[in-house]
């Protein structure tokens, strides 16, 4: 027991780090990737120059730097549970100096990572800010409240300017700090420093208008803060705020008459910290908006049976959903099954186009996997064009180089590969594509791009979202063994319960397939034999039974 009491901290930490880490690791990874995705961290000097030449610069550099481990999920969630370990820790450094009570004040700092926690349900807020908001308690650790004076003027002098200028407006916590802990020194010190601070507050906002070339408000908002460059949602500030309240607590907590009544106040707020970490900080993600952002990551990954088996688990409500299971079902010749989930008509086999990252994404993966490679290619550029931040991602610059070589825009494929080796995890991806530049053979014969090269319509068009079921014609035509194409071709007619063109498509894709089978072998005995063998490629490959019910939601 004795033990125990002893590395208690050591333990409650190390309990807490786990619960992080089970909670971004296995129930919401594709928050990571969905962050990763969303920037391109790279290894050279005008990145540097670019990012450090803003205020707030340096905590998005090493943000992003951080970022880029989200690629692999059990890497990110350990990154940032490290960064959450830092937060806790730099709330105890600066408040432990005068807590009477080491355990209760130990406690409590575990509060501004929980409603940090609960913050990151929003998955827009950037790691920056997480980075940002350690820079600010690093400052608010190292202000030498017990020096002279002049020390700490001096100190707030060179100290808030530069905060300012690595970690943008979280400079505040660090003038709030300030303010506070001085204003609340006995009277009779004459040697206060309050109002100072305050002071070279607005003389350094002021020079930040004058030389920063950015709006004014994103001075307060904090460059890269917030994927949407015009917004600052209030719980960043909520959560600056609890740090600074979480330290002026453990400070002045009262006085406890008797070790039981301690002992008694360290076992609830251990409770109810606990208690927070696991009921509190999960009704800060909206599931329905995760649900999407996941089957965005198992469509990355092109991990189809994952689809099928979440989508019979939890009905989807999205027709981002239903697009990606049916993408699956596709994929793995089950299109029967259709039916057995949510549909949502022509939307939820191809979502129509809007100005939305997301959505663009996880519509250009069914076009590219059908071999519609110039529309792929346009959906992914129309999805970098709108990702808020004017951020660059790493996904789609890799798509970009695929769907280049592919089309045999080599040189333009080149640019982004030599892009992709300025990254960690890309660079031994974009190093092996660029032995295949020029190298038709290897690439007609490569088991993914060879079959997508076949595949691509040899005129390039912009069709509408009415026209769909042409261009899957289209696609049967150019190839007959595109066995996507012919799913979705089929199941078209089906969504919008069209009896008279399902059976007319069915006897097209029957046609084409006979065609292309044997058009002058005369090893089939009769016309009777041919239809039927083409009639079971047709059920093995597309997944829609010829004889099945017509059946529509």
């Amino acid at each position: 027991m004795k033990l125990i009491n002893k590395y208690l901290n050591a333990i409650l930490t190390l309990i807490f780090i786990a619960l992080a880490y089970c909670f971004w690791a296995f129930i919401h990874p594709e928050a990571l990737v969905y962050q990763e995705q969303l920037q391109m961290f790279l290894f050279d000097k005008e990145y540097l120059m670019e990012r450090i030449l803003l205020p707030g610069g340096l905590a998005r550099y090493l943000a992003e730097f951080c970022g880029q481990f989200y690629n692999q999920v059990f890497l990110g969630a350990t990154v940032l549970c490290l960064l959450y370990l830092f937060v806790q820790q730099l709330v105890w450094m600066t408040a432990k100096v005068h807590c009477k009570y080491q355990r209760v004040g130990y406690l409590l700092s575990f509060i501004p990572v929980i409603v940090l926690w609960f913050a990151m349900g929003d998955e827009n807020i950037k790691l920056t800010f997480v980075v940002a908001l350690i820079l600010a308690l690093v400052a608010m650790s190292a202000y030498p409240e017990g020096k002279s004076k002049m020390c700490r003027l001096l100190y707030l002098a060179v100290a808030m300017p530069l905060l300012f200028w690595f970690a943008g407006p979280t400079m505040l916590l660090l003038v709030a700090y300030v303010v506070v802990s001085e204003c609340i020194k006995p009277k009779e010190d004459s040697g206060r420093v309050h109002w100072q601070p305050l002071l070279y507050t607005a003389f350094i906002f002021a020079l930040g208008m004058a030389v920063v070339p950015c709006p004014t408000y994103r001075l307060f908002y904090g460059i890269n803060y917030y994927i949407q460059i015009n917004q600052f949602p209030t719980m960043l500030y909520v959560v600056m705020a609890v740090c600074l309240l979480m330290v002026i607590i453990a400070r002045y907590i009262p006085v406890f008459q008797g070790e039981r009544t301690e002992g008694a106040v360290v076992g609830g707020l251990g409770g109810a910290v606990l208690a927070s970490a696991l009921l509190i900080v999960p009704l800060g993600f909206d599931q329905n908006k995760y649900d999407v952002l996941e089957y965005d990551h198992l469509v990355r990954g092109m991990k189809w049976e994952k689809i099928i088996k979440k989508a019979e688990s939890t009905e989807a409500k999205s027709p981002l959903s239903a697009a990606s299971y049916n993408l699956a079902l596709g994929k793995l010749g089950l299109m029967n099954r259709a039916f057995e989930f949510r549909q949502n008509g022509w939307g939820g086999a191809f979502p129509p186009f809007n100005k939305n990252y997301i959505a663009s994404l996880m519509t250009s993966e069914i076009y590219w996997h059908l071999g519609l490679v110039n529309t792929a290619q346009r959906y992914v550029f129309e999805a970098m064009e709108t990702i808020p931040d004017n951020n660059k991602s790493s996904r789609i610059v890799r798509r970009l180089a695929e769907t280049n070589m592919v089309n045999g825009q080599y040189d333009v494929a080149r640019k982004y590969l030599m892009l992709l080796q300025k990254t960690i995890f890309y660079r031994k991806w974009a190093t092996e594509m660029l032995s295949l530049l020029g190298n038709e053979e290897a690439i007609n014969n490569h088991s993914f791009y060879g079959f997508i090269r076949k595949s691509r319509l040899n005129e390039d068009f912009i069709f509408s979202d009415q026209e769909i079921d042409k261009i899957m014609g289209q696609l049967v035509l150019q190839n007959p063994d595109n066995n996507l194409a012919i799913s979705y071709l089929l199941l078209l007619p089906q969504l919008e319960g069209n009896q008279q063109k399902y059976m007319m498509f069915l006897d097209f894709v029957q046609k084409r397939k006979m065609q292309a089978a044997a058009p002058n072998d005369s090893t089939f005995s009769s016309t009777t034999e041919r239809e039927s063998i083409v009639n079971d490629s047709i059920n093995d490959s597309s997944g829609i039974t010829v004889k099945g019910a017509l059946r529509a939601k």
